[in-house]
């Protein structure tokens, strides 16, 4: 018995992804990431108990504090008062231009993100690894980290579960220039989110959207590897698509890897010591053929006769059981396999092989043979 995972994300149209500063000058950065947190740089804030945040009345005067303290706590050899404590002080004080950007934060972190969403945490090193984490509870749920350099004055914000890490000078363009602003959150343009939503997940689905990414870590990625690889993403590509249209037949490698297709997916590229590979597109290919690619390496040509005797079972570690993605999946790959043949098969999976020995090429999709 043959049992995979497609480990497949499905993510919400609503599902955002944003960037947090982990606090001025990125000080924080140690202490959210060993905490699973993200939040404002905003020392004692003591948000009260609330079921949505319009019922925090002195939101603004808690803000206008917790400003205060801050900027006290870092004044250097500037001569500054103690903060006041007492919120009353702060009711009539007007804002700033800094108060108002933070009030516009604090909402977002206790308002406006939503549990799934997906939160970018950026190093200060240029060649640093940001963290890439997925926001758990609701937004009243309020999480506390007590760092060092506030006497013990709480921050308040959010929890996250990590999900991948990516070099801070690989993340995209739009987001590093905006990193050059001192905003402590910000939200990533649209245009760049499944790059972000592939690296957390591997595989993910959406409507009218699937991806998959696939790891290499060789550290020589030659013509002849990239030959093979692509060889192997159209000769699924092709076949995915002859079985949609209910073609009864399936072509061999040799000839799927030069045919065209109407789909083809997208690709997406950066193999520098190590890398990765990714495939986007409208229909469920790029899924097939990170499964295809898995049994392919890990299986072989035996999967052929598994799938004839109905001994391959599918499942999806990250999706409610019988969603639609993986029975689709399953009945691409099953079909495949089937028209192939053994023959046809082994030699793509002599192809697959050799690419996977020459790049450690590898997917998210788990395989129990």
């Amino acid at each position: 018995m043959i049992r995979i995972d497609i480990h497949t994300r499905q993510i919400s149209p609503e599902t955002k992804v944003f960037v947090a500063r982990p606090g001025g000058k990125y000080r924080f950065f140690e202490l959210f990431v060993e905490r699973n947190f993200v939040g404002p740089d905003l020392p004692g804030l003591a948000l009260p108990h609330f079921a949505d945040l319009s019922e925090v009345e002195d939101l603004e005067e808690r803000v206008k504090r917790s400003y205060d303290t801050r900027k006290y706590i870092f004044r250097g050899e500037r001569d500054i008062d103690p903060p006041v404590e007492e919120l009353e002080y702060y009711r009539d004080r007007p804002n700033n231009r800094a108060i108002s950007q933070l009030l516009g934060v604090v909402r977002a972190y206790f308002r406006t993100m939503k549990a799934g969403d997906l939160v970018i945490v950026p190093p200060a090193a240029f060649r640093g690894r940001a963290m890439i984490g997925e926001l758990t509870g609701l937004p009243n749920e309020v999480a506390s980290v007590r760092p060092v350099e506030y006497d013990g004055k709480p921050l308040d914000g959010r929890n996250v579960v990590w999900r991948a890490d990516i070099e801070k000078n690989k993340l995209p363009a739009q987001t590093l220039d905006a990193l050059q602003k001192p905003s402590p959150l910000f939200l990533v343009t649209r245009e760049a989110w499944p790059s972000i939503f592939r690296r957390a997940y591997g595989s993910y689905s959406m409507p009218n959207e699937y991806a998959a990414r696939f790891e290499i870590t060789s550290d020589g990625f030659q013509t002849v590897d990239d030959f093979r690889i692509q060889a192997f993403f159209s000769f699924v590509t092709k076949n995915t698509e002859l079985v949609a249209d209910g073609a009864g037949r399936v072509l061999p490698l040799k000839d799927a890897a030069f045919a065209s297709s109407r789909i083809p997916p997208e690709l997406y590229t950066n193999v520098n010591s190590p890398g990765g590979l990714s495939l986007k597109s409208s229909i469920i290919t790029p899924i097939v053929i990170s499964v295809m690619l898995t049994l392919a390496i890990v299986v072989g040509p035996e999967a052929y006769a598994q799938a004839e005797a109905g001994m391959i079972l599918f499942g999806n570690s990250q999706a409610p059981a019988n969603d639609a993605c993986t029975l689709e999946v399953s009945q691409q790959v099953i079909t495949q396999l089937q028209l192939l043949g053994y023959d046809r098969w082994a030699e793509a999976c002599e192809v697959a092989r050799a690419a996977s020995e020459r790049t450690g090429i590898s997917t998210s999709v788990g395989v129990e043979n």
